[in-house]
């Protein structure tokens, strides 16, 4: 009787095979007259903002000009958006914002209480004979 493998599908890791971004998308909204959007409309002005884009072409940025506060929204690839504000912030201040948040996976953030985690059911790992040293293993 022949034996069967056991039918799984595969488990997508991102990193292992192809990196797919969680940020995908970044909406940069300011006014254009407005006192707290000096700091943004400065980054926009000297072109800070245009590097940073270049350097991130996997996110798409769009820019809007609205009355009220500035606001940064990162769209992530498990449909969460998360709104920061940016008002009154120098234009590095903004540029470290939109490093952070275009970094992250959009999940919210958890305090974790154990010591180890693992994608494996095993605290261990998975076993086979096969892992251990030819010497080691049973001889039938």
């Amino acid at each position: 009787m022949p034996v069967k493998a056991i039918a799984r599908t595969s488990i997508a890791r991102n990193g292992v095979g192809a990196f797919v971004p969680s940020c995908h998308r970044v909406s940069i909204q300011y006014c254009n007259w407005g006192g707290s959007s000096t700091g943004l409309r400065q980054a926009l002005k000297t072109g800070k903002i245009d590097k940073f884009a270049g350097e991130t072409q996997y996110i798409f940025y769009e820019v809007t000009k609205k009355p009220g506060h500035p606001i940064l929204k990162f769209h992530y690839s498990n449909d969460t958006v998360q709104e920061v504000s940016v008002a009154n912030l120098k234009a590095e201040e903004i540029l470290d914002k939109l490093d952070h948040y275009s970094q992250r996976s959009g999940n919210k953030l958890i305090k974790f209480n154990h010591k180890v985690m693992s994608v494996n059911d095993s605290v261990r790992g998975i076993w086979s004979p096969l892992h251990l040293p030819k010497t080691h293993r049973h001889k039938i």
